[in-house]
């Protein structure tokens, strides 16, 4: 469960695979503490430290999220399921993450000729 913008409480599940990472990682642990991702001094990370790895591998968390969108609108997801997982109020906030890139329309028009 966590928090994110507005103080909305969001639960987002996890697909098999990172499920399963995080149950081979936890039965390698040495330690019964209950926070998943501990520091070096074995207590429980904070947010700041988060935020530095992913600034050292360059993730930007807001392209991350709208990828996460984009992918669920184009494989085609329920806008319903998708406004859940995003935490948006609003099915029209949703639809933004539709709109077609200029290599979507080059697609488009060239998969015309193709057929």
């Amino acid at each position: 469960m966590r928090k994110g913008k507005g103080a909305k409480e969001r639960k987002t599940p996890l697909n098999s695979e990172t499920r399963r990472a995080i149950t081979k990682y936890l039965e390698q642990r040495t330690h019964d503490n209950s926070a998943l991702f501990l520091s070096n001094r074995n207590k429980r990370i904070s947010p700041r430290t988060v935020q530095h790895i992913f600034q050292k591998y360059r993730v930007n968390v807001h392209a991350l999220r709208h990828t996460f969108i984009t992918r669920l609108v184009r494989n085609g997801e329920d806008i319903s399921i998708i406004q859940a997982l995003s935490g948006h109020s609003s099915a029209d906030m949703v639809l933004r993450y539709s709109a077609p890139t200029d290599e979507d329309k080059m697609a488009a028009v060239n998969n015309l000729w193709i057929k």
